[in-house]
């Protein structure tokens, strides 16, 4: 079952054209720190309309779509990263 988590912070790049980059993730690790990771690769998931996601989130025309890879215990893990431009909020969604 997927976890989403909505306490994280990104950093990504907005470019001029519109376009985002995301760069590095942090959140909220087991033991209460943060902790960051950096993302090693990623591509924007483009679809037109509403509909739910995997992870049971609501996504509008509005919301960005990421599938990420990012580095969790030396192990390369696939994340996917939902920005919702209205409220300037980051969601985590991970297997």
């Amino acid at each position: 079952m997927p976890k989403v988590l909505d306490e994280i912070d990104v950093i990504a790049q907005f470019k001029h054209d519109g376009s985002i980059i995301p760069m590095r993730i942090q959140m909220i690790n087991a033991a209460g720190k943060p902790e960051a990771f950096s993302i090693k690769g990623y591509r924007q998931i483009i679809k037109k309309g509403t509909y739910t996601t995997v992870d049971d989130i609501f996504v509008t025309f509005s919301t960005v779509v990421f599938e990420c890879q990012i580095t969790i215990d030396d192990k390369l893990q696939l994340v996917r990263l939902y920005f919702q431009p209205e409220g300037h909020l980051w969601l985590l969604g991970m297997d």
